[in-house]
């Protein structure tokens, strides 16, 4: 709990989706704020048994199983998941394929064949019953296309999405909700007391003794994601290549969406810098940082947020 001029603010953990959930709510009764936070995690629990690639009764690893032609009832959520995978994957141009892994796109291989859109190996139809994900089959006599989804860079934003919906109907309305620390999401203007914050204060650009950036940002009804080489090395692959990125050494992106700035961030560590400058011109709402190197770094959109950035940080207009 933290004093002094700050509203309560409580914390809770959950481990779900392979990583560690956290939601502090702040100016709420510690018991009250448990039972919202457990609705939440529920909500998160149910969506990992949809998505999840390693549960063979999840709906992703059903689709997977698809033969072409072949047709699988799903819910709202994978559906709607899906559909935002395929339109980030059209906007960045294949840097972000949840279906990488049956493109054979890991670290370390070659390039093999160019990956397929998802929108041309899956068919989601809706009816008034609900919706239907089809396997498109494959032209003439080729083979079909391997399918292996992961929604993980995409799925961990969603369900903090859905969170933060279940707590609004708790009426909480100032908190931060984060999956791993790769990702945070924020409603509410943070700990300070009376409402007088201007939101909850989250770390972008920053690395233990090194100053590239604006070091913290303040989040109010967004998201902010981030990826790196930094602790993990080289663990994300181009898509579009089958090579470690090279775009960045690290990338952080922000939008209103969870799942949007998951996915975005992802992509904006194999794209090029000038793609990333193309793609914020084309949607506003967004907000990126890019380490170019570990001591610069440029952003983009910055009226987007409220960030004051070193003196080495380079800025780049809307």
């Amino acid at each position: 709990m933290v004093r002094s001029r700050r509203e309560p603010v409580h914390r809770f953990a959950h481990e779900a989706m392979a990583t560690a959930f956290e939601i502090f709510i702040a100016g709420k009764d510690r018991d009250y704020a448990g039972q919202a936070a457990g609705a939440a995690f529920d909500e998160i629990d149910r969506l990992e048994r949809l998505f999840s690639r390693f549960d063979p009764s999840s709906e992703t690893s059903r689709i997977g199983r698809l033969e072409p032609g072949a047709s699988l009832r799903i819910g709202l959520e994978t559906a709607e998941v899906l559909g935002l995978a395929a339109f980030v994957q059209a906007e960045t141009g294949g840097a972000f394929d949840v279906n990488y892994l049956g493109a054979g796109r890991k670290p370390g291989r070659g390039a093999g064949r160019r990956p397929r859109p998802l929108a041309a190996l899956l068919r989601i139809d809706a009816d008034g019953l609900g919706f239907e994900a089809a396997r498109r089959p494959p032209r003439g006599r080729a083979a079909a296309p391997a399918l292996d989804l992961d929604l993980g860079a995409i799925g961990k934003g969603y369900a903090l999405d859905a969170a933060l919906e279940v707590l609004r109907t708790w009426n909480i309305d100032n908190v931060l909700l984060h999956a791993g620390t790769s990702t945070a999401l924020a409603d509410g203007p943070g700990p300070a007391a009376s409402g007088r914050g201007r939101g909850w204060p989250v770390g972008a650009g920053g690395a233990p003794g090194r100053a590239s950036g604006p070091g913290r940002v303040l989040l109010r009804r967004r998201s902010l994601s981030g990826s790196g080489t930094e602790v993990k090395g080289s663990h994300i692959a181009d898509p579009r290549t089958g090579r470690p990125a090279g775009g960045h050494i690290a990338a952080w992106a922000s939008h209103p969406s969870a799942a949007v700035s998951d996915a975005l961030s992802t992509a904006f560590m194999v794209m090029s810098t000038a793609e990333v400058a193309a793609f914020c011109r084309r949607h506003p709402a967004v907000w990126a940082l890019v380490k170019t190197s570990p001591e610069t770094c440029r952003i983009f959109n910055a009226g987007t947020m409220a960030a004051k950035p070193t003196a080495r940080t380079r800025r780049r207009p809307r």
